[in-house]
């Protein structure tokens, strides 16, 4: 017997950052407890059951314009460009904590926001999803 209910999800959109960053993961018992950097590509991802069904977003789960005038400010302080260490303020800025970190810190800006993904190199990605 399966104890997750699912919800119906109807309509999901998604909008793609990219930025360069360094990091170093000090626990890491392989290469990355060296310092070194990334080419990150992240997708903030939003879902909802229904459109909106008035005003400037009428018809759309959200304006486009809208998740980058959230993610752009919020990228451009902590993210590119940036030792990642420093900025989010931990010793070890994985994939994993990244995407959970964006999706905190736009929780409540997007309130349809579903996931987070952080692509670290073209073969390794993280993902931090509500339910």
């Amino acid at each position: 017997m399966n104890t997750i209910t699912e919800r119906e999800i109807m309509f999901e959109v998604e909008k793609s950052f990219s930025f360069e960053a360094g990091h170093v993961l000090t626990h890491h018992d392989g290469k990355c407890q060296n310092v070194h950097g990334h080419s990150y590509y992240v997708k903030i991802i939003l879902q909802k059951e229904e459109l909106q069904s008035e005003g400037s977003e009428k018809n759309m789960v959200c304006d486009f314009a809208r998740i980058s005038k959230a993610a752009k400010p919020m990228l451009a302080t902590y993210f590119d460009h940036c030792f990642l260490n420093e900025t989010l303020q931990t010793d070890s800025p994985t994939a994993e904590f990244i995407a959970k970190w964006i999706f905190d810190h736009l929780k409540a800006d997007l309130p349809a926001l579903y996931a987070v993904k952080v692509q670290e190199t073209g073969t390794a990605v993280a993902t931090y999803k509500s339910f």
